[in-house]
C-alpha cells in the first residue's frame, strides 16, 4: 500500500504514559505504520511544557501541552497543522479516547476535510454517557464519526441503541504472541518469588494487576474473599498503582485478625510482569465496568486462568466453558461462588483451564486479526 492514507491521531494515552490504553495506542499505531500508513500522533500530555515535534517511522509525534484550557491547546495544535510551511494534509482523523481528542474530532473533521474515526477505549463510553459535562461532547463526536470502533459487542449494542445509523465496528484488542513469551528464567523467578514470600504449594495466589481503582472492583472482590473464609488458602499479589481509598481498605484489613495476606508491588512495565504472572494461580478482573484490559490477554496468552466479572469485553474474551469462574458485576453471591469454584479445582484442572484459555486467545484475539480489522477502516478513502 502506497503512503496515500495520512492520519492525524489524537490521544491522551501514548508512551511514555503508563497503562493499558497507552500500550494499546502504541501497538495499533505501530501496526498501521508498519503497513505503510502515515500517522502523526498528537499526544495531549499534562507533563509537557512546550509543543514539541519528534520524527518517527512513517509519521511524527506532536507532544501537545495539556493545560486547564483544552480550547487553547486545540487552537495551538490547529495553527501548527494548518501552517503552510509544515505541508500537512490528512485523509483521516482519529480520536483515541480522552476528553481533548473527543472534543476536537467534530471540528477538526470539518476544518481539515477528513474522515473521522472514534476509537472508544477503556471507559470512555460507560463514564461519558452518565457525566453531564462529557455526554454532549461524546455524543457530538459519535454523530460526526464516519466509523466508531469499540472493543466489545456489548458496547456496540449500547451505542447503536442510541444512534442506530452509526457505522460501529467491533474490533477487540489483540496480543502479539510471538513477542509475548516467557522463558525458563521467568518460571524460575516466579517460583522463587512464591517461596520468598511464604506462598506454599498448597496455597493459591491470585493476581490483581494494573490500575487498581474502585471501579475495578478490588475492594468488592477482597471483601467477598473474606466472607468465603478462604483466607488461609488464598493470598493476593497486587501489582500497579493503587487508588487511595483502595489502599486505605487494604491497610485496615491486612492483619492477623482477618488473616488476609496481600503482597504489593509498584507499577511495572508489561515485560517485567513476565515473571510475575506465572507466580499466580489465577488473575482476577472483578471490574464493575471495563473495556478489554490488556491484563486479560497477557495472562490468558500465558495460560493463567481468569476469575472475572462478566463485564463487556472481559466476558466476551473468555471461553464459555469458563463461566463458572465468572460472576455478574457486583453480585456478591456469584463472586463468592466463583472464588469457591476456583479454590476447589485440582492442579491438573487449573492447568487444563489455562491451556484452553491460551488456545482461545491465540485463535481469536491475536494482534494480526486486530491489524487486519483496522486496515480495512483506513482503506476507505
Amino acid at each position: 500500500m502506497a503512503i496515500e492514507t495520512k492520519v492525524l491521531w489524537l490521544t491522551d494515552n501514548y508512551p511514555p504514559r503508563r497503562g493499558g490504553m497507552a500500550q494499546a495506542c502504541d501497538r495499533i499505531v505501530s501496526s498501521l505504520r508498519n503497513n505503510n500508513i502515515y500517522i502523526d500522533v498528537a499526544f495531549f500530555n499534562a507533563s509537557a511544557y512546550n509543543f514539541k515535534v519528534v520524527s518517527q517511522k512513517n509519521g511524527k509525534l506532536f507532544a501537545v501541552p495539556l493545560s486547564d484550557s483544552p480550547a487553547h491547546n486545540l487552537n495551538l495544535l490547529y495553527n501548527y497543522i494548518t501552517d503552510p510551511s509544515n505541508k500537512l494534509e490528512y485523509t483521516h482523523i482519529v480520536a483515541f479516547g480522552g476528553t481533548a481528542p473527543i472534543l476536537a474530532l467534530p471540528i477538526y473533521k470539518k476544518w481539515l476535510n477528513a474522515k473521522a474515526i472514534t476509537l472508544l477505549r477503556g471507559n470512555d463510553f460507560d463514564v461519558g454517557v452518565f457525566q453531564p459535562a462529557k455526554r454532549q461532547i461524546l455524543f457530538d463526536a459519535l454523530k460526526n464519526s464516519d466509523y466508531v470502533s469499540v472493543l466489545s459487542k456489548d458496547v456496540k449494542n449500547k451505542v447503536l441503541s442510541l444512534f442506530p445509523d452509526l457505522n460501529v465496528i467491533h474490533i477487540p484488542n489483540g496480543i502479539d504472541l510471538e513477542e509475548w513469551v516467557q522463558d525458563s528464567s521467568d518460571i524460575e523467578e516466579a517460583a522463587n518469588f512464591r517461596n520468598k514470600n511464604g506462598i506454599s504449594c498448597n496455597q493459591l495466589l491470585i493476581g490483581l494487576f494494573g490500575q487498581l481503582k474502585e471501579k475495578k472492583g478490588v475492594v468488592f472482590f477482597l471483601e467477598n474473599l473474606l466472607r468465603t473464609g478462604l483466607q488461609e488458602k488464598i493470598a493476593f499479589l497486587m501489582v500497579g498503582d493503587v487508588e487511595e481509598n483502595v489502599q486505605k481498605w487494604i491497610t485496615e484489613h491486612t492483619n492477623e485478625e482477618t488473616g488476609l495476606k496481600i503482597l504489593q508491588l509498584p507499577f511495572m512495565d508489561r515485560y517485567e510482569l513476565l515473571n510475575k504472572y506465572p507466580a499466580c494461580d489465577f488473575i482476577a478482573l472483578p471490574s464493575h465496568y471495563d473495556g478489554m484490559p490488556n491484563v486479560l490477554l497477557e495472562a490468558g496468552a500465558l495460560g493463567i486462568p481468569i476469575i472475572a466479572a462478566r463485564t463487556a469485553g472481559i466476558f466476551e474474551a473468555l471461553p464459555k466453558e469458563q463461566k463458572f469462574l465468572t460472576f455478574h458485576p457486583g453480585n456478591a453471591d456469584q463472586c463468592r461462588q466463583a472464588l469457591n469454584n476456583a479454590a476447589n479445582l485440582s492442579l491438573d484442572e487449573r492447568k487444563q483451564i489455562g491451556k484452553d484459555l491460551k488456545k482461545h486467545i491465540k485463535e481469536n484475539f491475536n494482534s494480526h486479526l486486530e491489524e487486519v480489522a483496522y486496515l480495512k477502516i483506513f482503506s476507505d478513502k
